[in-house]
């Protein structure tokens, strides 16, 4: 039996609420999620989270999944949303403060961890300009601006493989430099 019939058979019982059959797609694709995961994360927690994320996800739509490609690529792809969104919600959270802390003088006291924070935001700042000009322009218009892979693409003439692997190149270098 092929793992793509076993896994169409696995996905098929889970619609069906089969717990017993999750616990399988489970133990068949957690390790390759959480190797991908830990590629686009700084932490193994946050890898961890994400495989958990990813399950629940998945038993969560148990009842209308439709997947055309692999099932490992579908995997991916909800591993990069996640990790896309999660982003997303912390340049929206420091827009925030920025803007609080900009328009609201009277509470603009500042903290040890916000100074620490700013620190630490000048310093990705400077790796991210210490990247090549080329993979810096790729992390930019996916990480600060939040354009997908396939409009980077198109905006810069590339594959998105390119775009795939200059991100994970350029995350590689942050996480290295983070550490």
């Amino acid at each position: 039996m092929k793992d793509s019939e076993s896994t169409e058979k696995l996905i098929s019982r889970i619609a069906n609420d089969d717990p017993t059959a999750f616990e399988l797609l489970f133990q068949q694709f957690h390790k390759r999620v959480y190797a991908f995961a830990i590629t686009l994360v700084p932490t193994t927690q946050d890898a961890e989270e994400i495989v958990q994320n990813v399950f629940i996800a998945i038993w969560n739509q148990r009842k209308h999944l439709s997947i055309s490609a692999s099932f490992i690529s579908y995997l991916f792809g909800i591993v990069r949303h996640m990790v896309y969104e999660s982003v997303q919600k912390k340049l929206q959270h420091e827009a925030f403060v920025e803007y609080f802390l900009e328009h609201n003088q009277e509470y603009s006291f500042i903290t040890e961890e916000e100074v620490l924070f700013r620190e630490l935001e000048e310093t990705l700042q400077k790796l991210i300009q210490n990247l090549p000009e080329r993979r810096r322009e790729i992390f930019v218009l996916s990480r600060i601006e939040g354009l997908s892979y396939k409009e980077i693409s198109a905006k810069l003439g590339i594959s998105e493989n390119t775009v795939d692997t200059q991100i994970r190149h350029a995350l590689s270098y942050l996480r290295n430099k983070f550490v």
